[in-house]
């Protein structure tokens, strides 16, 4: 499944750093990744091998083809860990702090549970309607360990198409129902997958298209699959670390939520204004905010997120956050002090909440102009509208430092990849297996746009034919380049706001209709991206294609369901502090990322661009973040070549905007505790215990985010849903703000 990419501005959620949901990295960085893990060092060189050196070092060029592949072991582990990443993720989409669904847990626990499967299960054949098949084909192998891992990578995240039926849920008083609201998901999903049949020339079979991200899961399943004592010592680090952390997550996570946020600032005096609007995390700026909660340090992936990275994402984050967004707020500038400092919801002319459905017309679903008139504007908070110019900062800034850099690279790399598909050793190792029929991919691609279509008409969206026609031909005319760029430097380069842009322009005045619009437009292009990167990493692992086809789409379907059916649970429980009526006092349930997307659905639908950051209107500046992002590279790749052995390169604006992009639409604890796990893990260790770190610390990482994920997940089916227990009131749960922070109430 495609990276989860918040809207706009995309408030980080973990995803450019953990496999293939890195987005703005450059190749330095998979060469980095690829380093950190053990490769034999007594394997005898082989006659030919890949003629990229990052490749040859990481990948075998054996095989065996006789390895069975969608085995029961696969459907059983494919399945659950599909629907508990499905469930964890879409339960996290609606929490302050949402760390992604780890796929390195997937992949170690996949392990040891198929091994497990090999010892117990009887080995007994059956045949049925000539198929022979057993419970137990022999040792549990790589191929159905990568199968299950993509599968759940598939289905195992919170479907984008999930905020359109949270907002309109939450928001417009809308109901799509199961029917409506599973079709929308699975073709959102799958529509992407039927125009990768078209790629795989380009972006697969050959050697220049490396696909970096994907080597670091290579060498992971090449060293828990081979022989010896360092994978047992894995394993077994993996339990008592997750066992550990599980146990400590009940006390910020329920017993003593205090230690999620602890806010210094507000210690001295709970009562000030300013004091909360500068220490709070949940309602303020998270200055001198520490958190000993593994859901709020993990944000950022601190565990395998390279050092620089990092680095250049808290630099962009602390100057907006702590600098850009004080001196605007207490400047009011754009009118920051009628408003909540963080708040990403809209609001009138009065600082009273948007009402959004009182300028609808309910026939057509789209804006009233006189309601409208007679209304208000919609103003937003500063901090969110300068998050809005950083956010298209970022974009600009992506494709002038692609360009900059990586631009000669892409243009050679693309040009080889038109004749060289024979030249690769893993190229002709492939061809023992049938490859996928092209009618595959456009049954896919013809059945969901005939379907989306029907949807579209049938259900409120109010997006016409031609409308998803004009989103589904964005994504076929950019997905080809845009993957070219990511199968070489890792650098994915989103939709979602030129999208919603040109759904502005085209049919103003639709809110559902812009969302709809935004993500079949953006989800085409990701998912296809998302399966090309899968059938790379099943060329690198030898796994036959139509196995890794079907296992991506029948982790789709699966996770679909999943979402759906959590996504109704949670709204359910947790509705008040979801859509604004209330705040938990824990600060644990915010719904910031449905306030981002339904404020996303007014500015860019309801309102539209031209309304709202045209000439002449207060938010006019913001469209400059277009031509900043994009001067923005130029000046750090001169100092580059002038200078080339001082670190220019180690600049990156496009994640330094993403930082400065990133809140509001999170708690802010994680900023000092997340930024301290980083340097000790990615700076300390990786320098000066390294051997220690190579073996663990991506272990550490999988087992902890597990840990927590699991925990949270348990004490909410527990404590909320099964019996409904509270925690008793105390000192560390303060039922008005567990942070100790009133000066707002």
């Amino acid at each position: 499944m495609a990276p989860r990419v918040a809207d706009d501005p995309p408030s980080y959620r973990g995803d450019f750093v953990a496999e293939k949901h890195s987005s703005i990295i450059d190749e330095k960085d998979a060469k980095w990744q690829v380093s950190l893990h053990d490769v034999e060092s007594n394997k005898e060189e082989e006659e030919e091998n890949s003629p990229i050196p990052m490749v040859a070092a990481t990948v075998s060029t054996k095989d065996d083809p006789s390895l069975p592949a969608l085995t029961f072991r696969f459907w059983v582990l494919g399945t659950f860990f599909t629907c508990l990443g499905a469930a964890l993720s879409e339960f996290y989409y609606f929490r302050a702090n949402g760390p992604s669904f780890s796929i390195l847990f997937v992949q170690l626990a996949a392990y040891g549970m198929g091994r497990v499967m090999y010892r117990v299960l009887p080995e007994r054949k059956f045949n049925t309607f000539g198929w022979q098949w057993s419970f137990n084909p022999g040792p549990f192998n790589v191929k159905e360990h990568v199968l299950i891992a993509v599968t759940a990578n598939a289905g195992g995240a919170s479907a984008y198409a999930t905020d359109i039926l949270a907002i309109q849920n939450l928001y417009y008083g809308q109901e799509m129902g199961f029917v409506g609201g599973f079709l929308l998901l699975v073709t959102t999903q799958m529509m992407g997958y039927g125009m990768a049949g078209y790629l795989r020339k380009y972006l697969v079979r050959p050697a220049s298209m490396v696909w970096p991200s994907t080597l670091v899961g290579v060498s992971l399943y090449n060293s828990l699959h081979g022989e010896g004592e360092e994978t047992r010592e894995k394993i077994a680090f993996f339990k008592w670390a997750f066992i550990g952390l599980f146990a400590w997550q009940f006390l910020p996570g329920f017993i003593f939520p205090l230690l999620s946020s602890i806010a210094v600032l507000c210690y001295i005096n709970p009562n000030s204004m300013v004091l909360t609007q500068l220490g709070s995390s949940t309602r303020g700026l998270g200055m001198l905010n520490f958190s000993l909660d593994w859901n709020a340090i993990t944000t950022v992936g601190p565990l395998f997120s390279p050092w620089w990275a990092q680095v250049n994402f808290y630099f962009g984050l602390i100057v907006a956050t702590w600098i850009i967004a004080p001196l605007l707020y207490f400047n009011n500038v754009w009118d920051a002090q009628k408003f909540p400092l963080m708040s990403t919801h809209s609001f009138d002319k009065d600082g009273h909440r948007y009402k959004q459905n009182s300028i609808i017309d309910p026939a057509t679903g789209s804006i009233d102009d006189k309601l409208y008139n007679a209304y208000s504007n919609v103003y937003i908070s500063s901090f969110f509208a300068a998050t809005y110019f950083f956010s298209l900062a970022a974009f600009a800034a992506a494709v002038s430092h692609v360009i900059l850099f990586n631009g000669k690279d892409v243009w050679a790399r693309f040009r080889q990849s038109r004749d060289e598909e024979e030249q690769d050793i893993h190229t002709k190792l492939m061809a023992v297996y049938p490859e996928i029929p092209q009618w595959w991919y456009a049954l896919c691609f013809f059945s969901t746009i005939i379907v989306s279509i029907v949807l579209c008409y049938v259900y409120p969206t109010h997006l016409p034919w031609w409308g998803l026609l004009l989103a589904v031909a964005l994504a076929v005319v950019m997905v080809l380049p845009i993957g070219v760029i990511q199968a070489i430097s890792t650098n994915q380069l989103g939709l979602n706001v030129v999208t919603e842009m040109v759904c502005g322009y085209a049919l103003p005045g639709r809110p559902i209709a812009n969302v709809t619009f935004k993500c079949y437009g953006y989800m085409a292009m990701a998912q296809c991206l998302s399966l090309v990167s899968d059938l790379k990493l099943g060329h690198y692992m030898k796994i036959p294609p139509r196995a890794m086809f079907i296992a991506q789409c029948y982790g789709t379907i699966i996770g679909a369901l999943v979402n759906y059916f959590v996504m109704k649970m949670i709204i359910d429980a947790k509705r008040p502090f979801l859509d604004g009526t209330t705040s938990d006092p824990a600060g644990q349930w915010a719904g910031f990322n449905s306030e981002i997307f339904n404020t996303a659905s007014i500015i860019w639908g309801l309102i539209g661009p031209a309304r709202m950051f045209g000439p002449g209107t207060m938010y006019s500046p913001i469209m400059w973040g277009f031509l900043f992002g994009i001067l923005l590279p130029i000046p750090v790749y001169i100092a580059h070549r002038m200078y080339p052995n001082v670190g220019f390169d180690m600049i990156n604006w496009p994640i330094i905007c993403i930082g400065a992009a990133a809140l509001p639409g999170a708690n802010t604890n994680y900023i000092i505790c997340g930024f301290i796990a980083a340097f000790i893990s990615q700076f300390y260790c990786f320098r000066y215990r390294y051997a220690t770190w190579t073996k663990y610390n991506y272990v550490l990482s999988a087992a902890f985010d597990s840990a927590a994920q699991i925990c949270t997940m348990v004490i909410f089916m527990v404590f909320s849903v099964a019996f409904v227990l509270p925690m008793p009131e105390w000192w560390g749960n303060d039922a008005v703000s567990a942070e100790k922070c009133y000066g707002l109430e």
